[in-house]
């Protein structure tokens, strides 16, 4: 167990309360450590949200576990939270235009499969697609520097003829870093990928969602946690060296700081000393994606009746996916998902354009919701976004954001070794700070 001094506040300063801050400082707790948890948010959680719409609580921020992530399936064991199939039964749709065509993924009986599993199923068409599975493999062991020199869309450009394919390969993109391709580093596309789960392979496991939501995660670690947790205290500067974390009210002393915060937010902190050469460029370079996450609620699930599965991807719209949200009680809702460029510039009179999408896709009714809720996380100014990716030349110039630093540890999904940008990794780098602070 790390050991303070006396006059010091804490053994350990957890520096935000989302997931994977409140898993660490859940760790080090149970490793005797005397921890102190500071959360700029007046709430818990992060990127996990809970928001009433309608009749039911839906999660508006992270939301799904899938087969191959240990950690997550355990902490909700812990902590006594089911989990329940993303509901898929029924037609699906991919459409490169939204009003016109389909491309025929219908199935009456399809099989689950990890978002974007439609997308997948068409990808594995194209013979030159399926070598990203190759690239990707490659990219967990080793990988050719030049591929981060050059971003993902010229690879595309340069490497698939097919038009209809390399759109695919953009829904991926978009829907997974939230970034249009010309803006991520094609290593960092592959290496994000080969330290999670390749959508490419094939071997895509089920879905689940939580009951009654993700955002019960963080908040039964929270109370758990108790008054270790101070809300509204953000944090201005780190002393790596002294061991001490300025707030606006107090400076306060401990043996080790973690950082559990996205990159983006961690830029409005001042370090001394400064951050190493290479975080100080990953902070610099990283780029967090904007999202939307739309929930409509209805009085029934008209798209279960018309046999329809409710999930839907689309390019070019303002809405880019759509998934069935119903609630585990039985509130009918869909989920409408706004990414990139056309989130950037999201504004609360889009949502008129959101059921517009809706009522093309799945008929008049879909735009006449009972309730209507959104959060926008590129607009939200302490996530700035959600999934966090490299522009090109940014790894090839030594960007890297791990740690640790001396005293300053690094937790946060961007420093996970396993599923960077989920859940799960939140859980795997706040559970390697823990024990590298435990160890020390």
């Amino acid at each position: 167990m790390p050991t303070a001094t006396d006059d010091a506040d804490a053994d350990v300063i957890v520096v935000g309360a989302g997931l994977s801050g409140l898993v660490c400082a859940t760790r080090l707790v149970a490793g005797g450590a005397r921890v102190r948890v500071l959360e700029a948010r007046v709430r818990t959680g992060g990127r996990l949200l809970g928001r009433l719409v309608g009749d039911g609580m839906f999660d508006l921020g992270g939301q799904w576990w899938t087969a191959g992530q240990p950690r997550l399936a355990a902490l909700a064991d812990e902590l006594g939270i089911a989990r329940v199939p993303q509901h898929r039964a029924g037609a699906s749709v991919i459409t490169l235009d939204p009003f016109v065509a389909s491309d025929g993924l219908a199935s009456a009986t399809p099989r689950r499969r990890t978002l974007p599993g439609r997308i997948v199923d068409a990808l594995v068409r194209g013979r030159r697609v399926a070598e990203l599975s190759r690239l990707i493999e490659r990219a967990g062991r080793e990988a050719p520097l030049d591929w981060d020199r050059e971003s993902l869309g010229a690879w595309l450009a340069r490497e698939i003829p097919d038009a209809t394919l390399r759109d695919h390969v953009a829904i991926h993109c978009e829907m997974t870093f939230a970034v249009e391709p010309h803006e991520l580093s094609f290593l960092d596309y592959l290496a994000q990928l080969a330290a999670g789960g390749d959508p490419f392979d094939g071997t895509a496991g089920d879905e689940h969602r939580f009951v009654p939501g993700a955002f019960a995660l963080p908040a039964r670690l929270a109370a758990a946690l108790g008054d270790r947790v101070s809300l509204a205290t953000p944090v201005r500067a780190i002393d790596v060296g002294a061991g001490t974390v300025r707030t606006d009210s107090a400076t306060l002393r401990a043996s080790h700081v973690v950082l559990a915060v996205p990159p983006a937010a961690a830029r409005a902190i001042a370090f001394t000393p400064p951050l190493p050469p290479a975080a100080a460029a990953a902070l610099s370079a990283s780029r967090a994606g904007p999202v939307v996450k739309v929930v409509a609620t209805y009085a029934r699930a008209f798209w279960r009746d018309a046999g329809r599965s409710g999930e839907a991807y689309l390019r070019p719209g303002v809405v880019r996916a759509t998934a069935d949200a119903c609630t585990a009680d039985g509130v009918p809702a869909l989920a409408a998902f706004v990414v990139a460029a056309e989130a950037a510039a999201w504004t609360p009179a889009h949502t008129a354009h959101v059921l517009d999408d809706l009522r093309r896709l799945f008929g008049d009714a879909a735009a006449r919701p009972t309730d209507l809720g959104f959060h926008a996380w590129g607009a939200d100014p302490l996530a700035h976004g959600c999934v966090a990716g490299l522009p090109p030349g940014a790894r090839s110039a030594g960007a890297a954001w791990r740690g640790p630093h001396a005293r300053l540890h690094v937790a946060g999904t961007e420093a996970a070794h396993r599923w960077p940008g989920f859940m799960e990794g939140a859980i795997d780098a706040a559970e390697r700070a823990a024990a590298e602070i435990l160890a020390a």
